[in-house]
């Protein structure tokens, strides 16, 4: 018995539960961090460069990924068939060609660490030393 009061009042001050995404970049890139609206601005295809005019490839986890959704909620508060059908729209309008989508977040991670102008989403993981975190995102769950 007291161990199931123990592990109740272990959760109880733990608090919610947190899923944490980072916003990774390769560590040539001089940009140092990111805030949320050029996150949303790059991944929305509202701006193709980064704050310092360089420009930016986003690359995306394939559809049906629960960090993908859970990114784009955390940003846009869209959910995936809302971003999905935002992107078709521009597609089909000829405006913008929606982020690269990659298989994992490994693939993500080396095509990153490959190209200086990448930007891509990955959780919360030790990363090798060819990228960079420009902003971390912890969402609720």
């Amino acid at each position: 018995m007291a161990r199931v009061m123990l592990l109740i009042v272990a959760l109880i001050l733990s608090g919610p539960l947190q899923a944490q995404i980072l916003v990774i970049v390769n560590a040539h890139n001089p940009v140092a961090t990111l805030e949320k609206k050029q996150i949303v601005d790059l991944f929305m295809g509202r701006v193709s460069v980064f704050p310092n005019k360089q420009p930016a490839q986003t690359l995306d986890l394939k559809a049906g990924t629960p960090l993908r959704a859970g990114f784009y909620k955390y940003l846009t508060g869209k959910n995936e068939a809302q971003v999905d059908a935002y992107w078709a729209t521009l597609v089909f309008a000829g405006r913008m060609s929606p982020p690269r989508q990659v298989a994992d977040e490994k693939a993500l991670i080396q095509e990153v660490a490959a190209e200086p102008a990448a930007i891509a989403y990955v959780s919360k993981q030790p990363l090798p030393a060819n990228v960079k975190v420009v902003m971390e995102l912890a969402l609720d769950e």
